[in-house]
């Protein structure tokens, strides 16, 4: 009970702010973090418009699993494009809590 106490007492001393003042190479790192949210931001557009056809060909021709798969593709792009989207602001709002 003793050294667990001691090991909270440290770890609740260690302050940490994220900066990326005058750190070599951040302009970089952050072109990258652009290229990322751009690729999954693609990526989530063709799943939506991928399951969308095959969602809506599929009920047309009356194959229920190819609904459901259509469905879930769709589905998936949409919810793809809202974590990408909110991504930052999520990481921003979270590392702000501490």
């Amino acid at each position: 009970m003793h050294r667990h106490s001691n090991l909270l007492s440290v770890i609740a001393q260690i302050d940490v702010t994220p900066t990326n003042d005058g750190l070599p190479g951040a302009a970089f790192w952050q072109q990258v973090l652009g290229w990322l949210a751009w690729a999954g931001l693609a990526g989530s557009l063709a799943s939506l418009l991928i399951g969308g056809a095959v969602w809506g060909l599929s009920h047309a021709g009356g194959q229920s699993v190819g609904v459901s798969k259509g469905k879930t593709f769709a589905l998936g792009g949409m919810a793809g494009a809202i974590l990408v989207g909110l991504a930052a602001t999520i990481v921003n709002t979270l590392s702000g809590i501490a």
